[in-house]
């Protein structure tokens, strides 16, 4: 049986200009429907890794498609149109963590803890990156979050050293 998608609708007053807003997602094609003018969004590879999160433009607008928590919104202006809330983008300085999480599964030759630790410190270091926090305070917790799931990897390491001794 075929694979059903799911739809939500907004509407939204950008500019003194009604939009209407429907989301789709099939086949893994991101399609967003603005006042019956579809736009494809392409996953970009970090998308697809830590959350959904791309840049588009519509009517000369700069707006991002964000995904969080599976609830689909745009952003225009930092702000996002369905909950109003701020828009914190991911800081570039999160890629060190994001880098150095995925590569667990790589060092470790896979495996589906080791693809589990990697790619969900990565999401939890881009989640803490866009907390509005102190940014010292967001790079220690994204240090934490890097060493705790590292440290499976580490201890198995060590202990298979010891056993070759």
């Amino acid at each position: 049986m075929g694979k059903t998608s799911k739809i939500t609708q907004w509407h939204s007053v950008i500019n003194n200009t009604n939009y209407n807003f429907v989301y789709e997602k099939k086949k893994g094609k991101h399609t967003l429907t603005i006042n019956d003018v579809p736009h494809v969004i392409k996953a970009g590879f970090i998308s697809t890794m830590i959350g959904f999160d791309e840049k588009f433009t519509f009517d000369g607008v700069d707006a991002r498609l964000v995904i969080e928590k599976k609830i689909p919104d745009v952003v225009i202006n930092n702000t996002f149109l369905q909950s109003g809330k701020h828009y914190v983008e991911r800081p570039g300085w999160s890629m060190i963590f994001v880098i150095i999480c995925v590569l667990i599964p790589i060092v470790s030759l896979g495996g589906a803890l080791p693809a589990l630790l990697g790619f969900g410190g990565a999401s939890m270091c881009v989640n803490v990156s866009k907390k509005d926090k102190p940014t010292a305070v967001k790079i220690i917790l994204c240090i934490v979050i890097t060493f705790l799931v590292w440290l499976p990897l580490l201890f198995s390491f060590y202990l298979a050293t010891l056993n070759n001794l």
